[in-house]
């Protein structure tokens, strides 16, 4: 159902600031489960495609941010440029993110890190996958909270539209969340022993990761010979 959607607004059928239909509205039409309808529509709100507010319903948003499909509509170079730049702030900001955190953390800040680590790894046990993408963006902030420097949690918070792009639904699967969720458990064993170093190199070993499974993503999802090439010298570690 997300991709139907989004093939709605992509093709200029549902344009920024249309209200969608109520979420049983749409079950009847379509002829699926509201649980169905609220899933798609998270996915696109992950994707920055849709705004969700209570009292105000669903709406098409401006959709400048690119996503895994803006290639087939012909912005692929675009959308590949940018997510690496991502992975680069990210690969930046993080690592020292998650030292501080292994310094400064307080155990009230421990003790939150662990619940989320906890309640995403029984979001995926459910097969939750979009409740455990979000943990996984908790997590991260949580990180910089733990850190207690408030420019930091405004810089995350000032870029997390774009670093969400690397959590794009179209990058994930319940492999992948796996792979996530054991390095979330190895940057917290750091932050635990208050050991900075690890931490640090946890996390940067963490985006490494990611950076490659996306790119992975990129080149089994375009047609051959078209795979982007990330740019010269780019290293998403330093």
């Amino acid at each position: 159902m997300a991709g139907r959607l989004h093939r709605l607004i992509s093709d200029g059928q549902l344009a920024e600031g249309d209200r969608l239909p109520s979420e049983r509205d749409l079950a009847d039409t379509w002829r699926v489960s509201r649980a169905t309808v609220r899933e798609a529509l998270r996915e696109l709100e992950l994707r920055g495609l849709l705004d969700r507010r209570p009292g105000r319903g669903t709406t098409v948003t401006d959709i400048a941010r690119p996503s895994l499909q803006d290639w087939q509509l012909g912005d692929m170079n675009s959308a590949t440029r940018l997510i690496h730049e991502v992975m680069d702030l990210r690969s930046a900001v993080e690592p020292p993110v998650a030292a501080r955190a292994a310094v400064r953390a307080t155990p009230t800040d421990l003790q939150h890190l662990s619940d989320l680590l906890a309640e995403a790894e029984r979001a995926l046990n459910r097969e939750a996958l979009q409740q455990v993408i979000q943990l996984d963006n908790e997590f991260h902030l949580a990180l910089a909270q733990a850190a207690h420097n408030p420019m930091l949690i405004q810089l995350l918070e000032t870029t997390n539209q774009w670093v969400e792009l690397s959590r794009d639904p179209a990058y994930q699967s319940a492999e992948r969340l796996v792979t996530s969720l054991r390095a979330h458990g190895r940057i917290l064993e750091a932050v635990l022993a208050q050991d900075a170093d690890v931490a640090s190199q946890a996390m940067s070993e963490h985006l490494l990761e990611v950076h490659q499974t996306i790119v992975e993503t990129i080149q089994t999802s375009v047609p051959p010979g078209l795979a982007p090439v990330a740019p010269t010298g780019f290293d998403p570690t330093r």
